[in-house]
């Protein structure tokens, strides 16, 4: 007779459609709602003062020390340094917080999954709901001050779609890297280290023009242009900052970085996001 060896197979269970897993996910993001200003004197004050202490370190550090100019409004006004920084730290806080946040998510709920099963993507998009909230705050707030000074045009109606397209892809990424985070622990720490390259690599707090075209025979200017985090941080100020719609070429970036990501989500969700109670 021939010996088969045994190969161990983890068990997938089938669950229900993601759009049926919404309560699911909404008892998620209210656990880290309720859990995140728990105990805090200014309670969810610190949503604001927070990014708002950020930006005013970034400010004086860049407008003032280094003198950093930012571009005109779209009304043809002087342009406001601290503004136009605070579009780029929006987009980008709303990312960084969401992949962090998914992967302790996960992580955090290994002892419910021990327990129970539910799906890994579930306790990923409850933390990246929980940080929307958050981000929209802080939307709001750089969407009033651009109200207030008189800088609205049309092309703030493209906002929602530019938003909608940085969950997606920010939830994505975040859901492969927590899952994969499970069985590779180390990742986690190699995820927080290439956050503060790639926050360096985006044009934040610096505009893409200072970047050199080339550097040793490497286009810069062209990798940083299209990063997806430099994509979404610049589309998004196009359309609120400086009214404009964004070269259709960056748009066709943000979909194809979204649907990349997303891909890549759902397929390491189905490859290695199994019962993961074992693991943790």
């Amino acid at each position: 007779m021939t010996q088969v060896d045994s190969v161990p197979v983890r068990e997938v269970r089938h669950s229900a459609p993601l759009w049926r897993q919404w309560n699911l996910i909404w008892n998620f993001a209210q656990r880290d709602l309720k859990s995140k200003f728990k105990g805090s004197a200014l309670g969810w004050a610190w949503s604001l003062v927070v990014p708002l202490a950020t930006l005013g370190v970034y400010t004086i550090v860049f407008s003032v020390v280094f003198s950093g100019k930012a571009p005109a409004f779209g009304n043809g006004e002087d342009g406001i340094f601290v503004i136009w920084l605070f579009a780029g730290l929006t987009a980008w806080s709303f990312f960084s917080s969401t992949v962090n946040g998914g992967i302790s998510g996960l992580i955090g709920t290994g002892a419910l999954l021990k327990k129970i099963y539910f799906p890994a993507y579930a306790p990923v998009l409850g933390s990246t709901v929980a940080q929307g909230v958050q981000s929209l705050i802080e939307l709001g707030l750089y969407l009033l001050v651009l109200l207030v000074i008189g800088n609205v045009g049309v092309s703030w109606l493209l906002a929602p779609v530019v938003v909608g397209l940085l969950v997606v892809f920010s939830a994505s990424v975040a859901t492969a890297l927590a899952i994969l985070n499970v069985h590779v622990r180390d990742l986690a720490h190699l995820v927080s280290v290439a956050l503060q390259l790639l926050f360096y690599a985006t044009p934040i707090i610096y505009t893409l023009d200072i970047v050199p075209v080339s550097a040793g025979g490497i286009p810069m200017r062209a990798i940083v242009e299209w990063l997806p985090t430099g994509l979404f941080v610049e589309i998004l100020r196009d359309v609120t900052y400086g009214l404009t719609v964004g070269p259709w070429q960056a748009w066709a970036g943000l979909v194809g970085w979204t649907a990349l990501a997303l891909g890549l989500a759902v397929l390491v969700n189905r490859r290695r996001g199994g019962d993961l109670g074992e693991e943790l």
